[in-house]
Order: structure tokens, then C-alpha cells, then sequence
């Protein structure tokens, strides 16, 4: 039942497979125009089992075992991402007039919503199990980082017909916002768990109100695609891609920061309210109170892009067996350096199917798959970036890519 309604979700959501995901090929074919539309729903984690995460993305009872089992698993820091991404293509390869006819054009459309976080153990810990588990003891969750950038975009690029390399421009509506740090944070607790000490030096911002523009940006999109000689006096396809790389300013935007330390015994409402605490009242005299610094401010940051190297399969080889393989980055500090490398096989001329190893990014090692299905002027693809996480609640996210084409 989650598989479906993970399925049902991305088809009525997004409905298609993300180009900038596996498999990429090079088709030559001379073609007059292609509607493309693919989609990406991926999430996954160093330390977060799906016994835990798949609760809180479909609903259900977070019990004692679900908590154990991924705290059990996570390390000194973690890291957690999430992408959801749809967009549709309208490819015109026919014009004559367009830089002497060398280049066809592309209109594009889609949006993302794109989250990350890096986290200590400690900031799990006491997420879901408060401060009673660091009784006598400190909790450490400095280092954390958090970011989230909804967008959606409208662009317009040049194709080369020979090779189908691309590059266009893109104007982007910001929808959605916030980012925050911790530098250092740490709550101490003496053994009774009464007297405690939060160190605190952070800051956290978002965009504020219920407009569906917060905010505009400018980037581009490029895929350049080459050949070079590879084994056995063959010739292999590669290729280098980027997405939304480029700038953003966000209007409205509400920023708190805080340099503080904060000593308590028993968090008595008198310490809070009385005439030496906080005044609950009057909402900047309580941050004031508490060291908290706020502040409205438009800011420009970059938008969260993506770049992908790598070798990829010939749609008109003769062989059977492909091999594929490359890295792949976004341009934010939870992300590390991805690889990937796999094989296709050619079942028949209208069924490929592709497996891939992949270790990076907001995962450690994971398997992924795809399927490739062609039918006269159709093509449907469907594939996961983790095999596991499809089909255990051992695993550590889900992945599921979908794409169709219609060409003519």
C-alpha cells in the first residue's frame, strides 16, 4: 500500500523521469520535435531508517523499536535530503531560419522543492527522545545546517541538431524559503536533570507570508555532449550537465539570531515571567530578554543547482552490454560528491534495462535500477535510485523516477 500511494503521489504530482537522473543516452536520430515530461521523488539519509521516515512522510504510530533502530545508526554527523522535481519539454528541431539552420530551440517549464540538513546524533537524540537520555551528561549538535528553496521556472534555449547539446536561461519564481545554522550549540544537564545549560550560537531565516511569489531568479541550464574514442577502436558518448545554477533574491525575508547561554534550574514559569525574566507580552522584549536578534531583509543567495559528468549510453550501438558512469553534485554543503557506475542491457530493440551502484550524496551505498520502453513514437521510462529502500524498512530512503516522450 505505501509503494502505491508513493507511485499514485509522483504520477499525479509530477508524472515523468528526470533527465539529470540515470540513464542519460545519446540518440542521434534526425527528428522534427519531442514533448518530454519527467519527475524525480527522492529521499534519503546517512542514519534514518524507513521504519522511521516512512511514518512521518505516509503517517502511522512511532513506536519505541522505530527510534532505537535508526539512532542505533546514526554516527557523529548526519546528513537527510529531499528532491521533488517535474518538468516538461517542448523541443523544436524542424526551424531552418535559426543560426543557419544548426539549431533547433527548447521551451521548459517545471518546479522543485529542494531540502537538506546535516545534523549531529545528539540533536536526534534529543528530537525524539528529549532531555532526559543526556541526564549528566551534554549534548552536542553544533555544526547543523539546514536549507529548503521551492521554485518553479519558465526557460527558453538554443539545441544543436547534430549532437543535442543545449543551452538556455531561466526565469524562476521562489515560492518557498528558509535556511538556518548552528555553530555552536551544546545543553549540559547535571544527573537529577534540574540544573541544565544551553549554549546557543546560530541563526535561522525564512520568507514570511502566504504569497505564492517570495522571491525571483535568474539561472541556466547546459548539457554538452561529446564523443571520444574508447576500447577496442569504438567511439563513446559523454556528456557534462548543469541545472539552476545561478542567483536568487528573496523578498521578506525573516532572519533571528542568537549568541547566548542560557542557565535554568527546573524552567520555573517565574523564571520566564517574573520581574527578572521574560516578558511574554511584548514580543521583541522576550527576544531581547533572551539574546535573540530579529531582523527583515532582502536577501540573494544561489539557487540550488546541480552538475552531472559522466559517460553515457548510445542509443544506436550494437552492443547488448553499456557501461555508464560519472559524478554528480549540488551545490550545497550536505551534499557530498556523488559516483555512480553501472551497465545496461539491451533485452530487445523496444526494452533496455539499467543497474547501478551509487555511493554519495545524502547516502552512503545504494542500488539503483531503471527499465527503458519504446513503442513507435512513445518512450516510458521508470527506475529508483535505491532498490533497498523500495523494499525494506531497513533502508534508508526512497527513489522513484519516471519519464515519457513522444517525438515526431
Amino acid at each position: 500500500m505505501k509503494f502505491l500511494i508513493f507511485i499514485v503521489t509522483l504520477f499525479f504530482l509530477s508524472g515523468s523521469f528526470a533527465q539529470h537522473t540515470l540513464p542519460v543516452s545519446m540518440d542521434t536520430s534526425q527528428i522534427n520535435g519531442e514533448i518530454t515530461g519527467f519527475g524525480v521523488l527522492d529521499y534519503c539519509g546517512t542514519s534514518i531508517q524507513n521504519s522511521l521516515s516512512g511514518k512521518l512522510v505516509y503517517g502511522g504510530f512511532i513506536d519505541a523499536d522505530a527510534k532505537e533502530e535508526s539512532m542505533n545508526k546514526h554516527r557523529t554527523h548526519n546528513k537527510y535530503g529531499l528532491e521533488f522535481t517535474n518538468e516538461i519539454d517542448y523541443r523544436n528541431y524542424s526551424v531552418s531560419n535559426l543560426l543557419n539552420g544548426k539549431y533547433g530551440y527548447y521551451i521548459r517549464g517545471g518546479a522543485s522543492v529542494f531540502a537538506s540538513t546535516s545534523y549531529s546524533q545528539d540533536l536526534f537524540g534529543l528530537i525524539f527522545y528529549g532531555n532526559q537520555r543526556y541526564k549528566g551528561d551534554t549534548a552536542n549538535f553544533s555544526g547543523t545546517e539546514f536549507n529548503m528553496v521551492g521554485f518553479q521556472k519558465l526557460g527558453f534555449g538554443l539545441i544543436t541538431k547534430s549532437m543535442k547539446s543545449s543551452l538556455g536561461i531561466n526565469y524562476y519564481n521562489i515560492s518557498q524559503f528558509a535556511d538556518g545554522f548552528i555553530r555552536d550549540g551544546s545543553l549540559s544537564s547535571d544527573s537529577t536533570g534540574n540544573n541544565q545549560e544551553l549554549t546557543l550560537d546560530g541563526r535561522f531565516q525564512y520568507a514570511e507570508g502566504a504569497k505564492f511569489n517570495k522571491g525571483w531568479g535568474v539561472g541556466f541550464d547546459g548539457d554538452f555532449r561529446f564523443q571520444a574514442a574508447w576500447t577496442k577502436g569504438r567511439v563513446a558518448f559523454f556528456q557534462a550537465q548543469f541545472k539552476n545554477i545561478g542567483l536568487m533574491n528573496v523578498n521578506s525575508v525573516t532572519e533571528y539570531k542568537v549568541d547566548s547561554t542560557y542557565q535554568y534550574s527546573g524552567l520555573k514559569f517565574n523564571q520566564l515571567a517574573g520581574d527578572n525574566g521574560v516578558n511574554l507580552d511584548n514580543q521583541e522584549a522576550a527576544l531581547d530578554s533572551l539574546g535573540i536578534n530579529k531582523q527583515n531583509r532582502n536577501i540573494t543567495t544561489f539557487l540550488p543547482g546541480f552538475v552531472q559528468i559522466g559517460k553515457i549510453v548510445d542509443e544506436h550501438s550494437t552492443q547488448n552490454i553499456q557501461s555508464y558512469f560519472g559524478v554528480r553534485l549540488y551545490t550545497t554543503l550536505a551534499y557530498n560528491p556523488l559516483v555512480y557506475a553501472g551497465f545496461q542491457l539491451k533485452a530487445y530493440d523496444w526494452m533496455k534495462i539499467g543497474i547501478h551502484g551509487i555511493y554519495g550524496g545524502f547516502s552512503q551505498f545504494r542500488l539503483g535500477f531503471y527499465t527503458h520502453y519504446s513503442y513507435k513514437k512513445w518512450q516510458l521510462g521508470i527506475g529508483s535510485e535505491n532498490i533497498i529502500g523500495a523494499l525494506s524498512n531497513k533502508g534508508k530512503g526512497e527513489s522513484l523516477h519516471l519519464r515519457i516522450a513522444l517525438q515526431w
